[in-house]
């Protein structure tokens, strides 16, 4: 009888992959009872830690002791619970800070779609459309407290990418930038705190936008913030033009129809900037953006693109050829021009 070989690394690492989705949960929870802003100043013992954050201490203990299996917070020999450096992520005033994003994954209509995510596969359709029955920002109208993780997690990128532009493009000179579908303003939010001879205009939907004060803060008295549908219409007058993290959300055909709608408001000779991930650019491929390739397939008709890709979008919409600015985040810029 031949003597069974022993499990070599691969598979011990394969079994913890495929149980990913039980560590991630736990993560969210601790960052929902705020565990990270608590102990900011220090180890606690589990008792006082739970009577602040209201948990059972047993149940709170085995918890953390888990997630410091995996390098989520310290747990000591005494039972004194302590921040490690990836537990120090999850604090909501860290920057930049992964709370937002833990937060936001758990959202009810981000668990269900990829709890679908096999339909997608087999259909082609977006997961999400198969449980819900509607377009993901249809929904997100519907439901405000899951539209507010959504722009709480735009605003607060993991890869702090708003500042990322803001440092890696120069807007020496630039009158006015105009961000077409620009969120709650974070990205215009940092390129004028940058340059502040630059004034903004923040253009999306009435429900997205109202809140856009919270976030522009003092450059907020440079911003002129406009609501509307960028399919319909974007404003003219603008010097550049944004469009951050709104490609990847649209099949080809929708995309040529923002960047139609754009070019037209732009008139010529003014700069596009278009600010995405790229399938298959120089470096090692990175995992998070073909995750994100994948969040695309579960919750729109969107996808990430190449950089050949992006071309032909341009080329097919009237805009010139392309122009790569590397940040020091996952997010490239693509800057074009009008013709």
């Amino acid at each position: 009888m031949s003597t069974p070989t022993p499990p070599g690394p691969a598979f011990s690492e394969m079994a913890l992959l495929i149980r990913g989705f039980q560590l991630s949960r736990m993560i969210q929870v601790a960052v929902t009872l705020g565990l990270a802003d608590e102990l900011a100043d220090g180890p606690q013992f589990a008792e006082p830690l739970a009577r602040k954050v209201g948990v059972d201490p047993q149940m709170l203990l085995r918890l953390c002791r888990a997630l410091a299996a995996f390098g989520v917070f310290e747990v000591d020999a005494e039972g004194r619970i302590g921040q490690s450096v990836h537990s120090d992520t999850l604090r909501k005033t860290a920057s930049p800070t992964l709370y937002h994003a833990a937060r936001y994954w758990d959202a009810p209509h981000l668990t269900s779609g990829w709890a679908n995510l096999e339909h997608a596969v087999r259909a082609g359709d977006p997961a999400f459309e198969g449980v819900y029955h509607m377009p993901k920002f249809e929904y997100l109208k519907h439901h405000p407290g899951e539209a507010e993780l959504f722009d709480l997690f735009m605003q607060h990128g993991p890869d702090d990418r708003q500042a990322a532009v803001a440092a890696a493009y120069d807007f020496t000179g630039v009158s006015l930038v105009i961000d077409v579908g620009g969120g709650n303003g974070a990205l215009l939010a940092a390129i004028l705190g940058r340059y502040p001879e630059v004034r903004g205009l923040l253009f999306d939907q009435e429900t997205v936008v109202s809140g856009a004060g919270r976030t522009l803060g003092e450059v907020g008295e440079r911003v002129e913030v406009q609501a509307g549908n960028f399919f319909e219409h974007v404003p003219p007058g603008g010097e550049v033009y944004l469009l951050s993290q709104i490609l990847h959300d649209w099949d080809d055909e929708r995309c040529l129809e923002i960047l139609t709608s754009t070019r037209t408001a732009m008139g010529p000779h003014k700069r596009l900037l278009i600010i995405e991930r790229i399938l298959g650019e120089p470096g090692p491929a990175s995992p998070m953006t073909y995750l994100s390739d994948i969040n695309m397939m579960v919750n729109l008709h969107g996808r990430e693109r190449t950089r050949e890709e992006f071309s032909a979008l341009f080329r097919n919409s009237g805009f010139g050829e392309l122009r790569l600015w590397r940040t020091t985040s996952p997010f490239w810029i693509l800057e074009t021009w009008s013709a």
